[in-house]
């Protein structure tokens, strides 16, 4: 009787084990999903603040355009500098 309660035992103790490292698992999953989430939100601003500068500055703003035009393999329409 106490060997068929021991294997019982053991056997809960398992599914338990079971469902803590699911229950771990959906955690870490969850977490990962709002993390990529933030990433992305964090790129896009990030971006939207490197395109805004390089708008307000005259030199970023025409080196953005060569470098464009350069790696565009297409004319570039910058202004070039006066010799």
């Amino acid at each position: 009787m106490s060997n068929d309660r021991s294997a019982a035992e053991a056997a809960a103790r398992l599914r338990a084990a079971w469902h803590r490292y699911h229950a771990a698992r959906a955690t870490t999953d969850a977490s990962v999903i709002r993390l990529s989430a933030a990433a992305q939100r964090f790129m896009v601003v990030l971006q939207e603040g490197t395109d805004r500068e390089i708008a307000e500055h005259p030199d970023l703003a025409e080196v953005n355009v060569m470098l464009d035009g350069y790696y565009d393999d297409s004319p570039s329409s910058a202004v070039t500098p006066e010799q």
